[in-house]
């Protein structure tokens, strides 16, 4: 049902019958296939503030892609070295983010430095395997959008929800 939805919603902005300020959104996919395993809050009910997304597999799931579809160029940083699949803290964290006009800043978090993983400026590339590097309890995505230091969940909001599975490259939301 909810991704007969979000198939509803972009046929219907393709078709400029919602209004255009919310055409011009920019969509954000899934890095690849897989469960969202925390929004908003954790199971804990503490703050999370993001979309965790976990493949089923074991560390090292290939292909996590950047999230941001349409023609934003991301800057890539690779921050360590390490592959790390269960976490040893967040200095040893791999990070790509995209910053925006608007201030607005997305990125990307936990994966696994592998050969094409290097410092690069790229639209809807790939940035590394599935992993935990930083302060994690197993291998997964973490996509975060945030505003002068401020967590953003509006943005997935209607769109994502914890427990649901998304195909590679399917709607998380929208900025």
């Amino acid at each position: 049902m909810r991704k007969a939805m979000k198939t509803t919603l972009a046929v219907l902005a393709s078709l400029a019958v919602i209004p255009a300020a919310a055409t011009a959104a920019i969509r954000v996919g899934s890095p690849f296939p897989g469960d969202v395993t925390a929004t908003t809050n954790y199971s804990s009910g503490t703050f999370h503030g993001a979309v965790d997304i976990s493949s089923r597999n074991a560390c090292g799931y290939w292909g996590v892609e950047t999230g941001v579809y349409g023609s934003y160029y991301w800057n890539v940083t690779i921050r360590t070295t390490g592959v790390v699949c269960y976490g040893n803290g967040s200095g040893n964290q791999n990070e790509v983010k995209h910053t925006f006009g608007d201030g607005r800043v997305i990125r990307q978090w936990h994966f696994l430095k592998e050969p094409t993983s290097v410092d690069k400026t790229c639209d809807r590339c790939q940035i590394g395997d599935e992993g935990g590097t930083g302060n994690v309890t197993g291998p997964h995505t973490h996509m975060q959008v945030d505003r002068s230091g401020s967590n953003l969940t509006g943005w997935y909001s209607g769109y994502t929800t914890k427990g649901e599975f998304l195909d590679r490259g399917e709607t998380v939301g929208y900025l």
